[in-house]
């Protein structure tokens, strides 16, 4: 992670709760559906493998469930209004979803959805 603060800004939007485990830049929390999420800085990632490279484009997708289709677009407007870069708009999938994406700090995608 580039900004790690602001990683945990983004995270703490949905519903993850990262705290640094040591002074070593690196941060633990979990979901609400009890998924670890784990975030380190470029500089311990350096200094774990020193043959890391830091990926190009979108290097992971994860997605949220809201509980609510009108929970999605809240989220995404929250988000947005907070100066993440949205990336699809909340929509009705046609496989019976409220789905949207925005993206984090580091550009990952970030799906949000909610049976509809």
């Amino acid at each position: 992670m580039k900004d790690l603060q602001e990683s945990v800004r983004f995270y703490g939007y949905l519903g993850v709760k990262l705290k640094e485990i040591g002074a070593s830049g690196h941060f633990e929390g979990q979901t609400q559906s009890g998924v670890r999420l784990m975030l380190d800085s470029v500089e311990l990632m350096k200094k774990i493998n020193s043959l890391w490279q830091e990926p190009q484009g979108v290097a992971i997708v994860l997605c949220f469930k809201q509980a609510s289709p009108q929970a999605v677009d809240e989220l995404f407007t929250q988000l947005v209004q907070a100066g993440y870069q949205g990336g699809a708009q909340p929509w009705d999938a046609f496989w019976g979803q409220r789905y949207g994406s925005v993206y984090d700090p580091d550009g990952n995608q970030i799906d949000l959805f909610a049976e509809l």
